[in-house]
């Protein structure tokens, strides 16, 4: 399904970050109060590392794509 593996992972990326402005709003719990779980606190921290990496990565392609034209 990569022709819409961009398209979804950008939702749910949107869905992420709309979960951390609330929790930064809120002290840190999320909308039910509730703090992260060491798992999802784990996964969390990966999500960050993750991210710049993609931000370095895509910034290539992004050139890449762009001399392409």
């Amino acid at each position: 399904m990569s022709y819409c593996r961009f398209e979804n992972t950008n939702l749910d990326l949107q869905d992420c970050i709309d979960a951390v402005e609330q929790m930064i709003n809120t002290g840190g719990a999320d909308e039910d109060g509730d703090f992260l779980s060491h798992r999802e606190e784990r996964h969390f921290e990966e999500m960050i590392e993750n991210a710049k990496y993609y931000s370095e990565i895509a910034n290539q392609l992004a050139e890449l794509m762009e001399d392409k034209k």
